[in-house]
């Protein structure tokens, strides 16, 4: 808030005094809570700091309502209103996402007519989760308003109430109009895309993670319905069809989910990220990592890849080139945050292809990773279909309506409950996935949020973690001392030698050399299922192991009965039996 600045800029003893005075009032070390200098408060200080020059703004109360104090679900209305972008088909909430919400004690929400049809979803199925069906401006006026696409500067933002909250994709890098026009109208505002992936709670928030795994799948979708020939290779008896050839770039959440795809449907694929990461999970579904001769790492802030240095990119050029010529199909899906995407498949690489190949730019509306595309068309380029839809997602509107409702509902119910403000809306900084997704806050820029400090916790796991590598290390130094070498052979030679006297002694004492064999395969056997299951990790241990262990323990038991010649204990083997 602009309080904090009017704080810091006190001049004086008094000034300092009263600051120091507020924060003890409020039980609190930091910037003064907004609430305190409320016109007409008890206790307002704007009289007490008049002869320091001073100056504080005039708060409403339904600005610092909205503050760490928290507004009552049930005195909040929700609106929903139809997706205007040329060619969208999702809906921000779907009927079961109104359903959470009015369970949860939400005044109203309420949908414009029509929203969900290109979803599958229809006003009666809205109304019987309990929403209010309305018109754009009905829904655009609500205290709440959910949408997946940024408003439209001109025709959108207008309808908004003052003070209003939203909650959508707003990509404030990209659109510095939008954000001025939000924040002249009181905004706050909250980017479903710039919620951190990094804390795991909110995951479950993560729409771009969302979208991108229905983008990927269709990405493969879209490549095999313009590709000429099967993915899968067969042999038949009009002679052998060879597998499809797919390069992915990128190994994000869409790069995974089109190798996955791909594979289940026979394609061979290989992949290529900068994040060394990325190689064990794309081996692990099946696709073969590919790599340059230039050691660098690409891991950036927040599960991003980074920029890399002249001599990667050149290098990497130079291993796209050549795949360019064998393989049959390029998916791309490199991107990096707040910029341009990075040009990965020139001209010459596309031209290189053999006919009828296929190109699909995941980062299309970012530019495109590959040179021909042509953002929201397929076009042909030598020969090479350029798919580059800008619209992947919403062409499984359904699914993608789904995934995007859970999101942001989750989200929606989390902002108070996570921090202690149970059945109410509160913007608390204290949050952190409120606040890396928080753009706007009554007007007032939030972005981009501060970086998450470390936890304490971890920041203990790590000191434990170097404490147990200097123990290990101390160890395995002191194990490789003479004295303890000649102490470990020692112990070694006498564990042998009392293993073979207990053979040479089992076999003068036994009473048959039946008895003897089946006892010495015993003891072997005994050995080798302790040695089984003892290097299992406990965690991994199941049903399984333990029906095979009684398995294992009927038959030692048969053993036994066996080994006494009868039915009837002879000895005290048959009687352990």
């Amino acid at each position: 808030m602009l309080v904090l600045q009017r704080w810091s800029s006190a001049r004086g003893p008094v000034a300092r005094g009263v600051y120091c005075a507020l924060r003890a009032f409020e039980g609190g070390s930091g910037p003064p809570n907004p609430r305190v200098i409320l016109d007409g408060n008890p206790w307002t200080p704007a009289g007490a700091l008049s002869s320091t020059g001073i100056s504080f703004p005039r708060l409403s109360r339904s600005f610092a309502a909205a503050g760490t104090q928290g507004v009552p679900y049930d005195q909040l209305a929700v609106g929903v209103p139809k997706e205007s972008f040329e060619g969208e088909r999702r809906v921000a909430l779907t009927p079961a996402g109104v359903a959470a919400l009015k369970k949860a004690g939400f005044k109203e929400v309420l949908v414009e007519s029509g929203a969900g049809a290109a979803a599958n979803f229809s006003d009666a199925d809205y109304e019987a989760a309990g929403a209010v069906m309305g018109s754009t401006g009905d829904a655009f006026g609500r205290d709440i308003v959910l949408k997946i696409r940024p408003p439209h500067e001109a025709s959108e933002v207008p309808l908004l109430q003052q003070g209003a909250r939203l909650i959508s994709f707003l990509h404030p890098a990209q659109n510095k109009g939008l954000v001025d026009a939000l924040a002249q109208k009181r905004v706050s505002a909250l980017a479903m895309d710039c919620i951190p992936r990094t804390i795991s709670r909110a995951q479950t928030f993560d729409a771009l993670s969302s979208m991108a795994n229905i983008a990927g799948y269709r990405a493969v979708i879209e490549a095999a319905n313009h590709f000429g020939r099967f993915f899968t290779g067969q042999i038949t008896a009009a002679g052998r069809v060879p597998p499809a050839k797919m390069l992915v770039i990128g190994g994000g959440v869409a790069g995974l989910s089109a190798i996955g795809t791909a594979k289940n449907m026979g394609a061979v694929v290989r992949v290529f990220d900068t994040r060394a990461a990325v190689a064990e999970q794309a081996k692990s579904l099946g696709a073969e990592f590919l790599t340059v001769n230039i050691e660098e790492s690409g891991e950036g802030g927040g599960g991003y890849a980074k920029e890399m240095s002249k001599e990667f990119i050149e290098a990497e050029m130079k291993l796209f080139a050549e795949q360019a010529k064998d393989v049959d199909i390029i998916i791309t899906t490199a991107l990096i945050p707040g910029k341009r995407a990075p040009v990965l498949i020139k001209n010459h690489m596309v031209e290189s292809m053999k006919p009828g190949s296929v190109t699909v730019d995941l980062a299309a509306e970012q530019g495109g990773n590959v040179e021909t595309t042509v953002p929201g068309k397929v076009v042909q380029a030598g020969g090479v279909t350029c798919i580059g839809y800008t619209d992947l997602p919403s062409r499984l509107p359904t699914q993608s309506s789904t995934l995007f409702s859970n999101n942001i509902s989750k989200f929606l119910l989390s902002m108070g409950p996570f921090t202690g403000h149970k059945g109410q809306f509160c913007i608390d900084h204290a949050d952190e996935a409120v606040r890396g997704a928080l753009v706007l806050e009554a007007g007032e820029l939030r972005w981009p949020a501060p970086p998450v400090a470390p936890r304490a916790g971890a920041a203990g796991a790590g000191a434990a973690a170097a404490e147990k590598a200097a123990a290990e290390k101390a160890a395995a130094e002191q194990a490789a001392s003479p004295e303890a070498v000649r102490t470990a052979t020692l112990r070694s030679a006498a564990g042998a030698a009392v293993g073979l006297g207990a053979v040479v002694g089992l076999g003068a004492l036994s009473p048959s050399p039946a008895f003897s064999s089946m006892l010495t395969k015993f003891g072997l056997a005994s050995v080798c299922g302790y040695q089984t299951v003892w290097g299992v990790t406990p965690a991994l241990h199941s049903p399984l192991m333990s029906v095979t262990n009684a398995i294992s323990g009927l038959t030692a038991v048969g053993g036994m009965a066996v080994a006494t010649g009868g039915l009837v204990p002879a000895g005290a083997a048959g009687g352990l039996a």
